[in-house]
């Protein structure tokens, strides 16, 4: 097997893996965000009985993408660029790194994360009433 097969073998094994709601326990806040190759800002966090993947781009602020689930395959969870390390609930991390998902973590940023840590939402959100971008927290 080649690099790209052992890859994709990883893959596939990782998307068997699901990861819902009721495994995430304590408050409403910002599990993971980070950027994709297009670099648009990916952001999930839970909210109400949802996980929810918003896919934005930070200069126009269009929203390129929005999902909520009860439960997602756990590696559709990671962006395909990077993570802030600084926006990853450890939580959740150990949670998704124990179905076999790797975090394509970024350098840590010690003034990001005081910029923070004391907000439960690290990016923006998604209004349904507008079908944009609402409430955004520091990013």
């Amino acid at each position: 097997m080649n690099l790209a097969e052992f890859t994709q073998l990883r893959r596939d094994d990782a998307q068997l893996r699901t990861v819902d709601t009721h495994d995430i326990p304590g408050p409403e806040r910002t599990l993971l965000l980070g950027y994709t190759c297009d670099r648009d800002t990916w952001h999930v966090y839970v909210r109400g009985a949802y996980l929810h993947v918003l896919v934005y781009d930070h200069v126009t602020r269009a929203v390129v993408r929005y999902e909520k689930h009860f439960y997602w395959q756990a590696a559709d969870l990671v962006p395909d660029k990077r993570v802030y390390p600084e926006s990853t609930d450890l939580e959740f991390a150990r949670l998704l790194a124990s179905h076999g998902v790797e975090f394509p973590f970024t350098t840590f940023d010690q003034d990001r994360c005081d910029r923070v840590t004391q907000t439960p939402f690290h990016g923006a959100l998604y209004d349904s009433a507008t079908n944009g971008l609402a409430v955004e927290g520091s990013s």
